[in-house]
Formats: structure tokens, C-alpha cells, sequence
């Protein structure tokens, strides 16, 4: 067992012990009465909900290059490359400080104090031996999701580049499709910027930093922890439905996010649009500045997967030689919209001719059947129409 002190910037929060192998926690003393605030922790489920901060501030054991990262640290786990640092990350501002530490949040943070930029580039480039000589107080190691990626600092700020997954790039396209609707429909300030790059001979995306040094991200899991709704069904894995959404409308209420039912609208109706299933407690969220308690939804900043494979595991050939089932599978996955959520900001004019977008962005995909930009087309232009008829209704 490791022991730490959790810090939430200068204020101690509790002393706990953890495992660094399985990530499993244990708080031994508690140093602040606020944690509710914080942590969503209560009395009964205060050590789980520990424990899952520990495993999200850390690689995701789906990563697909965890192995070679871990290796070349001679980590024995996610949890234990984080706490080789001090846990940092560039979402909040939680860390860890060792027992007897003095060090204080403006001697670690990243915002202020800069990290080992080598980390991330011996990622981009594959070359993992290089890590031996790199520092593990970098954001990269408490970086969620399964692709390769990295952060980027130079004069324009700080950003998340995400290697592509296939040689060609062909899932990237679909990343930029989604955040082009977003940025349409919704406004810039709704969304976070996606654009496509080159980083070490790869093609990668890229997208800024949607938080300055003086705010903080709360995931899904946090959201929900802060609302005393641990056991929601928004938090399970999977597909979004109306359910998990009616679930988030009340967790964001319950934190005092003012707009809460127009933002899960928007992150619905995004869903519908871009034939994307997945809904996890990572890829949505709550912002709010240190100095406040005053929380606001997080823009839409999750694009991966979106107009891509409307089935998660079948291969484009199936999709494409099998356009009615496709079309059948969509109509029932992708019509959960709730005409009573607010839709007052809801006009899908301004997608108008999109679907001729998405025919010319998917026909310079060489790698892609003809057939396939069709599809895509037609699926957004049904989906369009549903969303419109729901948001019609809810605007009566």
C-alpha cells in the first residue's frame, strides 16, 4: 500500500492509502469537512467513491499503447505511473502529496510550472524507449480514453493531439464531421474545436485545452457523485437513451448547472445527428472556476466515432451491402429524443445541405466503398427530420 494526501490545489482533502496495483483506496484521515463539494463523497460510499477517482485520473487500461508505457517506467499499473508523480492532471485540481510533503499547488501545477514535453513526443513517434528518461509528472499520465495521444504547449495554448487509429486517417474524418455540426447548429461556444494535423508523420486531431488555470473539470462520474446519484443508470456503459439523459438533467440541476436541460438536449440531438452511440461518464461534463461554486455545463468536446460505424464491431462492407437493416438499426437506436427537454435553441435550418458535406468530405476517402458517403448521407438527412419533428413539439 502507497499513502498519499489528496490535495484539492492548497487544501488538504484526506490521507488515504491505495494499492497501487489494483487502484483500490482506503482514506485514513479526513482533513477537510467540505468534501461533499469536491468529491461527491458521503458517508457510505466515501472509499468508492476514492477509489474511482484514482482509476480515472490515470491511463485507461484500454489504451492501446498501455503496455510499452507502463514497461518503460517500470510501472505496475495505471495507478502506479500516477503516483510516481503527483497525480496531476490538466482537468482539475486535485493531486497528490507525499506524506511530510511542503510542496504547494503553484510548485507542481502544470499551468504554472510547464511538464516534460519529451513524454509526449516519444508517444506520437512510438519510440517508447525513450520514456526511461522522461518524467512521469506529465499530463499524459493521467490522460483517460484508449487512443495514443499526447499534449501539445506552444504560443497558442495548450492542446490534446490524438493519434489516428488507421493508417489513412479514416476515422478522423468523421471527428471533424461532427464537430462541423456542433459548431453549426449549436455556435462555437457550445463546442470545442477539432482540426486534423500531422504530428511526427502521423496523422492526428487536434483540440484546445477547454479550461483555463483557474477552472476545473468535472466528469460524469464526479457530476453524479456531487448529486448523491452514484447509482444512476447514466453512469453504466453504453448506448444514450432517454433515461440516461432525464438522469443528467437532474444531476446537472442538482449541482446547479442553470441550463441543464438545453445542454443534454444539445448533447442528445448531437448523438442522433452523428449516429453516435457512445455515452460515457467521460465524455461529458460540468466546468466551474477555483474561486467559485458556481458550475456550467461543459461544451461538447467528444467527437470520436461520430458518423462512423452506426454499429460498434461491423465492418463498413456489411454496412454497405446491407443499407436496410442499417437504416432499420438506426431508426430504433437513435430516437430517443424528449420533445419536453428545452429545444428553445434548436433550428436545423442551419444544417441545410449538410448531407452534401458529408458526400463530399467521405468521397476523398479512398479506403471507403463509394456506397459508404451515400449511407452516411442518407442516415443524417432521416435523423435530421426526426430531430426537427421532436423539436418542433417541444417548441409548442
Amino acid at each position: 500500500m502507497v499513502r498519499r494526501t489528496l490535495m484539492q490545489r492548497d487544501r488538504e482533502l484526506v490521507d488515504f492509502e491505495v494499492d497501487p496495483v489494483t487502484g483500490e483506496a482506503r482514506i485514513i484521515d479526513t482533513a477537510s469537512d467540505n468534501l461533499t463539494a469536491s468529491l461527491g463523497l458521503v458517508q457510505g460510499n466515501r472509499d468508492q467513491v476514492l477509489t474511482s477517482l484514482m482509476m480515472r485520473r490515470a491511463l485507461s487500461p484500454m489504451r492501446k499503447d498501455l503496455d510499452d508505457i507502463l514497461a518503460a517506467f517500470g510501472a505496475k499499473s495505471p495507478v502506479d505511473l500516477a503516483l510516481m508523480g503527483h497525480g496531476l492532471s490538466l482537468s482539475d485540481q486535485f493531486w497528490y502529496r507525499a506524506p511530510g510533503s511542503s510542496e504547494r499547488w503553484k510548485d507542481v501545477n502544470f499551468f504554472d510550472n510547464g511538464w516534460d514535453p519529451d513524454f509526449g513526443a516519444a508517444v506520437l513517434l512510438g519510440d517508447y524507449a525513450r520514456l526511461v528518461t522522461c518524467s512521469s509528472d506529465a499530463p499524459e499520465a493521467t490522460t483517460p480514453g484508449h487512443a495514443v495521444k499526447a499534449w501539445e504547449r506552444n504560443d497558442d495554448g495548450i492542446h490534446l493531439v490524438k493519434a489516428a487509429e488507421y493508417p489513412d486517417g479514416g476515422e478522423l474524418v468523421g471527428a471533424r464531421l461532427g464537430f462541423d455540426l456542433c459548431s453549426l447548429l449549436f455556435g462555437e461556444g457550445c463546442c470545442v474545436s477539432l482540426d486534423v494535423v500531422e504530428r511526427y508523420g502521423r496523422l492526428c486531431s487536434i483540440s484546445p485545452l477547454m479550461l483555463g488555470g483557474d477552472e476545473e473539470l468535472a466528469d460524469g462520474n464526479r457530476i453524479f457523485a456531487m448529486a448523491d446519484m452514484w447509482e444512476s443508470s447514466c453512469l453504466s456503459t453504453g448506448g444514450i437513451t432517454t433515461e440516461a439523459c432525464d438522469a443528467l438533467i437532474d444531476a446537472y440541476a442538482a449541482i446547479g448547472v442553470a441550463d441543464a436541460s438545453a445542454h443534454v438536449a444539445r448533447r442528445a440531438c448531437f448523438s442522433c445527428l452523428s449516429l453516435l452511440l457512445d455515452f460515457n461518464p467521460g465524455n461529458f461534463g460540468a466546468i466551474r472556476k477555483t474561486d467559485s461554486d458556481v458550475w456550467r455545463a461543459a461544451p461538447i468536446f467528444d467527437y470520436d466515432g461520430a458518423f462512423g460505424f452506426p454499429l460498434n464491431g461491423v465492418s463498413i462492407s456489411f454496412l454497405c451491402e446491407n443499407p436496410s437493416f442499417v437504416e432499420l438499426f438506426c431508426a430504433h437506436r437513435f430516437s430517443f429524443l424528449k420533445s419536453s427537454w428545452d429545444w428553445s435553441w434548436c433550428d436545423v435550418r442551419a444544417l441545410d445541405g449538410f448531407e452534401d458535406v458529408i458526400m463530399e468530405t467521405y468521397a476523398s476517402c479512398r479506403s471507403l466503398p463509394p456506397v459508404f458517403a451515400e449511407l452516411i448521407a442518407h442516415l443524417f438527412v432521416a435523423q435530421r427530420d426526426y430531430v426537427n419533428k421532436v423539436a418542433s413539439g417541444g417548441r409548442t
